[in-house]
């Protein structure tokens, strides 16, 4: 073993920079410096060589163990070189110590690196802001707070990039009324890239940058000339929480799910889901449903996402009919965000039209799209216990493949094993199982008005399928269905698998079985081990007299 980690580690190192481009030797330096310990202190001597090219690419190998090689040993070694007359190795050092993180912020690193910003090189003053930036919460002292003030005036502009970063990156914990008021004045740059850090950085603070002037600042910046400074005020009133929740903001929001940008639209759109009920207002709803019919796939995925995120608030005639149509876009993830949509608004969804669109969904070339949309019609309930429903469900549940038909998005009986592997990535066989299972769990989700004599055939053949997950779930389907599927023949199997080797089967019988007897049914067998069945109400009824 030592000779195989001392080979690994000598060709690691002899890679020089190239490590960072090549797999998986980009990623094996915390793994050696877990395993050779000794080279760790080995590369903290070499930081004190006369050569600046090897100081410089220890300093390199040292950031690429990352918090691994964080042993005070190193820090001090690196530290020293935060004062090394190279500006290269200034960097590397500072690099490094970035790389480390919440790992090496200790006192005396935050104030080399305070110091450090103040360096001649531009480069070294960057690097030391972003390794201050890594080490989050812990390296917001006011003395670092201030001098992150100071960069953001920096006459470099990377520098003063990676000082509004930084100050982001530190969440919270930097949100001080000098640091918010310094962020509002970075607002007003005409560089586009400098107002989308500033706005950035406010996103990242949160609920505690919520305040009325930075709330006031991002809504102006909602209608900024640069696109990307408008999606990222979209996400900072996003990340503002409940704060960010009032009539101008949501007005401001749904103006944007009109934005040329499609990025901006999209995030416009997320913001509004993440608020949930509260964003649900006539005219949110009017351009989200506009944004179903958008030209970029994302959009429409994002407001089937947001809608359904809204739930039964969102249920309005316009907004039914557009989610339908997108379960027949030609965009697949559109479809699944359309079905997952409907799923979540329930039993107020299932209209004859939307079980109709579903029901062909069944039939999707894509897997997870079918998924989804026998999620859907199982968070329906009875609502969606239709003849055409359930017809689908059972011989869905009969099909052993599927085959691709012309029609764009639609399957039909043939190579199941082929498609799912061409489509989804994964192996045929667990695909079918989960498929399968998840129908079950639809016709149990529906409850007695599933209990169609095809139904209960169907369950009763997977009661014996050799996936015990699928068997438990046909049990657990049995048992919603209370005393509608309480027949001597399901009674027959639900207590064999009282015998089931695997022990979630032979439990989820004995729930079906003590669910039924909570309804008031109790189970009778003969001599010749027939099951009869009887309510409380029949056995408690007076006996005939003759």
């Amino acid at each position: 073993m030592e000779r195989v980690v001392e080979a690994a580690w000598d060709f690691w190192w002899g890679l020089g920079d190239l490590r960072d481009h090549l797999a998986p030797w980009s990623e094996a330096g915390p793994l050696l410096a877990r395993l050779a310990p000794e080279k760790v202190l080995e590369l903290a001597k070499r930081l004190r060589d006369k050569d600046k090219r090897v100081r410089r690419a220890a300093a390199r190998a040292l950031g690429a163990m990352g918090p691994a090689a964080a042993t005070p040993e190193v820090i001090q070694a690196l530290l020293a070189c935060l004062r090394d007359e190279d500006g290269e190795v200034r960097r590397a050092a500072a690099e490094a110590l970035k790389a480390m993180g919440e790992a090496a912020a200790r006192p005396e690193v935050l104030q080399a690196l305070l110091e450090y910003l103040r360096d001649e090189d531009g480069d070294v003053r960057r690097a030391a802001a972003e390794a201050l930036g890594r080490m989050g919460e812990a390296a917001a002292t006011p003395e670092v707070l201030q001098a992150l003030l100071e960069c953001l005036r920096d006459e470099d502009l990377d520098v003063r990039w990676a000082a509004a970063q930084v100050l982001g990156a530190m969440g919270e914990a930097a949100a001080r009324p000098e640091v918010l008021q310094a962020l509002l004045e970075y607002l007003r740059d005409e560089d586009g890239n400098v107002r989308y850090t500033a706005v950035w950085a406010l996103g990242r603070m949160g609920e505690a940058a919520a305040r009325p002037e930075v709330l006031q600042a991002l809504l102006e910046y909602l209608r900024d000339e640069n696109g990307n400074v408008r999606w990222a005020a979209a996400r900072a009133l996003g990340a503002m929480g409940e704060t960010a929740v009032r009539p101008e903001v949501l007005q401001a929001l749904t103006e944007r799910l009109r934005d040329e940008d499609g990025d901006v639209r999209r995030a416009a759109a997320q913001v509004l889901g993440a608020m949930g009920e509260t964003a649900v207002r006539p005219e949110v709803l009017q351009a989200l449903t506009e944004r179903l019919r958008d030209k970029d796939g994302d959009v429409r995925r994002a407001a089937a996402q947001v809608l359904g995120a809204m739930g039964k608030a969102a249920v309005r005639p316009e907004v039914l009919q557009a989610l339908t149509e997108r379960l027949r876009d030609k965009d697949g993830d559109v479809r699944r965000a359309a079905a997952e949509a409907l799923g979540r608004m329930g039993e107020a969804a299932a209209t004859p039209e939307v079980l109709q669109a579903l029901t062909e969904r069944l039939r999707d070339v894509r897997w997870d799209v079918h998924y989804a949309a026998t999620r859907a019609l199982g968070t329906m309930g009875p609502a969606a216990a239709t003849p055409e429903v359930l017809q689908a469900l059972t011989e869905h549940l009969q099909d052993e493949v599927w085959e691709v038909s012309s029609a764009p998005g639609y399957v039909r009986p043939w190579g199941m094993r082929q498609l799912i592997d061409e489509y989804s990535g994964g192996p045929a066989e667990v695909l079918q199982k989960d498929v399968r299972r998840s129908v079950v769990w639809a016709l149990g989700r529906m409850g007695p008005a599933a209990a169609t004599p095809e139904v209960l055939q169907a369950l009763l053949e997977y009661l014996r399928h050799e996936d015990g997950r699928v068997r438990e779930a046909a049990a657990k389907a049995l048992g919603a269905m209370g005393e509608a599927a309480a027949r001597p023949e399901v009674l027959q199997a639900l207590t064999e698998r009282l015998r089931d080797k695997d022990g979630d089967v032979r439990r989820a019988a004995a729930e079906a079985l003590t669910a039924w007897h909570r309804q008031g049914l109790r189970f009778f067998r003969d001599a010749q081990g027939r099951w009869t069945v009887r309510t409380v109400e029949e056995l408690s009824a007076p006996s005939e007299t003759t």
